[in-house]
């Protein structure tokens, strides 16, 4: 039974509290039309930006927008990078992740690089356009005048009616076709692009090894674009290239295993640590070296960026944009200079204290050999000189050298002779001695394991 408190209660103190509810709305509608018609205008436009973040981050949460067209560009094939992969994310069996998911973001991701994850087997993989929005606009507008389209037309349709598309439909796709067009094909050859062509992934008929037109059109297209899907096609990390493995395309963007993270995040990492991401990226300019082979593969852009670290402490090379590939057997059949087949050493630079590679592609490309790949590790990663203020790291990876390193391993002079080159074939000489410094020291924990060490190698 209720109590006599509640039982008898009147509405009298509930008719009161809604008139008070009615005053203060009132009040509050009333100082609303006072507001200056500005302020108004604001506020409305307020109220509808809140409510068009929030609904877009909902969507974003709960759309994935891997599988649609839209995203993807699919429409602009054959001028994009391939389909491989299309089928695996219209089935919905890849996932953005984290930041990624939110589309908002994309304001401020101009790079276009997304993290997800392969529901298939849960491998955390890469999504790269490999291009800025502005970028793709410029190739799309590129393609429409060399058809004598206006700007904006349909690039997939015009592409085979293109000066060089409408060459490669009646000749085949040519050394002359790629030229230049980026540093992967800086001085491309026959068998270079018969490489290429072998090691192609995104065919129209995977399992047959005939190219149709348009698999060759879409090879030049993704040359305009960037030829990052190629490098990582063409030199696959399945043969011991030290790059992501490549697990296909669709449309307008790449998918990528993910290797790891930035180098720049390991800058303050025991010396020890740093000794041993050292050792690894100069057993990586020997693989591209390439020694004995036919390929060799050249640095022209290399910076803290440019490199990761996976949580076992492997080091992969993940932009290949501008890696320069040069046919050391061409040169020695066609003999394009008189020094053909003498050593070619890069120049230094000081830069103003800055990271930066002085190289010539016409150099490189008529060298059998060259010291640039060393140089160019020493120079930007691992020695004082390889500085990066935008990041706040100063005095390169073997910063704040241990006195053990200097004294019983002579680590800084084998990094200044290997950035400068003081003597002919130099680099060549001491990269060894520095490869082996390296090696020890990253297994040198103090002043006394580096005398027990040095004892040993002795």
């Amino acid at each position: 039974m209720l109590p006599n408190s509640l039982r008898n209660r009147k509405f009298g103190n509930s008719q009161s509290s809604f008139s008070n509810v009615k005053m203060v709305v009132s009040d509050t509608a009333n100082k609303i039309k006072r507001l200056p018609l500005k302020i108004k205008c604001f506020m409305v436009f307020m109220m509808f930006a809140s409510v068009y973040v929030y609904g877009s981050l909902i969507l974003s949460l709960t759309t994935n927008h891997l599988n649609t067209d839209t995203f993807l560009e699919t429409d602009k094939c054959p001028a994009c990078f391939g389909h491989s992969i299309c089928v695996a994310l219209k089935n919905d069996r890849i996932h953005f992740t984290g930041w990624s998911k939110i589309r908002l973001l994309d304001i401020v991701n101009i790079k276009n690089v997304h993290t997800a994850q392969h529901l298939d087997n849960q491998e955390q993989i890469i999504i790269k356009k490999l291009g800025h929005n502005k970028e793709f606009e410029n190739i799309d507008e590129k393609i429409c005048k060399d058809a004598n389209r206006p700007k904006g037309c349909d690039v997939a349709r015009v592409l085979h009616i293109t000066n060089t598309g409408d060459e490669i439909r009646r000749q085949g796709l040519l050394p002359k076709h790629l030229e230049k067009i980026n540093h992967m094909f800086s001085c491309p050859t026959y068998s270079l692009i018969d490489r290429v062509l072998k090691y192609y992934k995104e065919k129209l008929t995977p399992t047959s090894n005939m190219l149709y037109t348009r698999d060759k059109l879409q090879i030049y297209a993704t040359s305009l674009i960037n030829a990052e899907p190629l490098m990582l096609q063409t030199f696959p990390a399945e043969e011991g290239w030290p790059f992501p493995k490549y697990h296909g395309a669709c449309g307008r963007y790449i998918a990528v295993s993910h290797e790891g993270e930035p180098l720049h995040n390991f800058f303050s990492e025991t010396f020890q640590k740093r000794a041993d991401i050292a050792y690894q990226i100069m057993k990586i300019a020997e693989k591209l070296n390439n020694e004995g082979n036919q390929f060799v593969l050249y640095w022209t852009d290399l910076s803290l960026e440019n490199l990761v670290v996976d949580s076992s402490g492997k080091v992969t090379v993940i932009d290949l944009e501008d890696i320069i590939v040069v046919d050391r057997e061409a040169i020695a059949r066609t003999k394009p200079r008189k020094d053909w087949d003498e050593l070619h050493q890069s120049s230094f630079d000081d830069c103003n204290g800055r990271n930066c590679l002085t190289f010539s592609p016409d150099d490189l490309c008529t060298h059998a050999n060259s010291d640039h790949n060393y140089f160019a590790a020493c120079r930007n990663i691992l020695s004082e000189y390889a500085n990066e203020p935008s990041l706040g790291l100063m005095g390169g990876l073997l910063h704040d050298m241990p006195n053990y390193a200097k004294d019983d391993w002579d680590l800084q002079h084998l990094l200044h002779e290997c950035v400068h080159g003081s003597t002919p074939g130099s680099r060549i000489k001491i990269k060894t001695q520095l490869t082996e410094a390296l090696f020890n020291l990253r297994n040198v924990k103090d002043k006394n394991d580096a005398a027990k060490g040095k004892r040993l190698h002795e």
